[in-house]
């Protein structure tokens, strides 16, 4: 048991390098336009890529843990994302044109984003391996605190612009080690039940036993996508802020969700062992009401508490629906479903960045009724979905 724990720590702090590449990434964009010289455009394209990217790599990447070994697949995977973040470092320390620049920076940002999509199907099917059924929500759920913490991790390396302007992109170059820290028996078939996983295979995204579960991630990334991207103007247009003031309250509400997330999944999810169903169930109601509440209140206090609850909401949901789609599949098939699951979750936010935009133009709050739309009809579909699909 000791051991166990070990390992899913360390995996936690392993996984943390994708959160602290997601936040550190979008806080140098600045950097980046500047030591470049390219415009938001040329940002918005190579960000694009990295997504494109992540979309093909991660079914993929789920599949080659059963093959290669977990252990074995998480420190390749480190290094192709060092080499990706070399030549962004490369990029901003010496600086370059327009052309050239575009051309690099969208290169790192492939080898990068295609790299990465590996690391959470990989993680989290050797999390899942490493425990025994009951234990599956809590270690997947400290597998996403990991990743909220290396968010937060980002955003503060960010601030080390203050000392040096270069400082940040060193500190990004070598997050990528972080996943070398997951040592230990990742092989494929190591279950602690006894049973051999077969070699991974494939597995349709539209299979019956995984698709509910693809579906209610896609309905929660979707929803609160579109919250995420346009938070800053709702803030703004609410309370009639200038753009530098809401920039840094939705900077400050951003930590917020962070933190809570953190705090749910890292500790909440071990003490209250619901089972996949209710867990789902209830973390979708709560971000139903959150963004409900959201939307009719006119208080910096109420707000921020709708939020939390939200946001506490996902953070219970992510790990239910993960757990249930383990659950609902053969060992074998686990690997490349995670690789679904993580494409569906990039999915979902690249949709739900781009549906906030044109939502918040028809209405400002738009983008909060179509979260919590969207969360009430996972928590409708959960409950109809059969506990297993086997």
């Amino acid at each position: 048991m000791k051991n166990r724990s070990s390992l899913l720590r360390r995996l936690a702090i392993a996984v943390s390098a994708i959160g602290f590449g997601q936040s550190a990434f979008v806080s140098l964009v600045p950097l980046v336009m500047e030591r470049l010289r390219v415009d938001t455009f040329a940002i918005g394209a190579a960000t694009a890529v990295g997504a494109a990217a992540f979309l093909v790599g991660s079914p993929l990447w789920g599949r080659m843990g059963e093959r290669l070994g977990h252990a074995r697949l998480l420190r390749l995977l480190g290094l192709a994302m060092l080499a990706g973040q070399a030549v962004f470092a490369i990029l901003l320390i010496a600086g370059t044109g327009a052309a050239l620049g575009i051309a690099l920076l969208m290169l790192s940002r492939t080898v990068y984003g295609f790299a990465a999509s590996g690391v959470m199907p990989t993680a989290q099917v050797w999390a899942s391996r490493s425990v025994a059924d009951d234990r599956r929500q809590a270690a997947l759920g400290l597998l996403g605190a990991g990743v909220s913490m290396g968010r937060l991790a980002g955003a503060l390396a960010a601030t080390a612009a203050v000392l040096s302007p270069l400082l940040p992109p060193i500190l990004f170059l070598f997050s990528p080690l972080l996943l070398w820290l997951a040592r230990g028996k990742g092989e494929a078939g190591g279950r602690t039940d006894g049973r051999a996983a077969d070699v991974g295979r494939g597995i349709s995204p539209f299979d019956r036993r995984a698709l509910p579960c693809l579906a209610m991630g896609l309905c929660l990334t979707l929803g609160f996508g579109q919250v995420q991207m346009m938070l800053g103007p709702m803030t703004q247009q609410r309370f009639g802020l200038g753009a530098t003031q809401a920039t840094t309250l939705t900077g400050l509400a951003l930590m917020l969700v962070a933190v809570v997330m953190v705090l749910v999944q890292g500790l909440l999810m071990a003490r209250l062992r619901l089972a996949e169903r209710n867990s789902v169930v209830v973390g979708c109601l709560m971000v139903c009401v959150g963004m409900t509440a959201l939307a009719v209140t006119a208080s910096h206090v109420a707000s921020a508490a709708s939020l939390v609850v939200a946001a506490a909401g996902i953070a219970l949901a992510t790990p239910g629906y993960t757990a249930w789609l383990m659950k609902r599949l053969e060992p074998g098939e686990q690997g490349a479903a995670a690789g679904w699951l993580t494409s569906t979750h990039v999915l979902g936010q690249s949709i739900g960045a781009l549906a906030g935009g044109f939502a918040f133009t028809l209405w400002p709050f738009a983008p909060l009724a179509g979260c919590a739309a969207l969360a009430l009809a996972a928590a409708c579909l959960a409950a109809m979905v059969r506990e297993t699909g086997r």
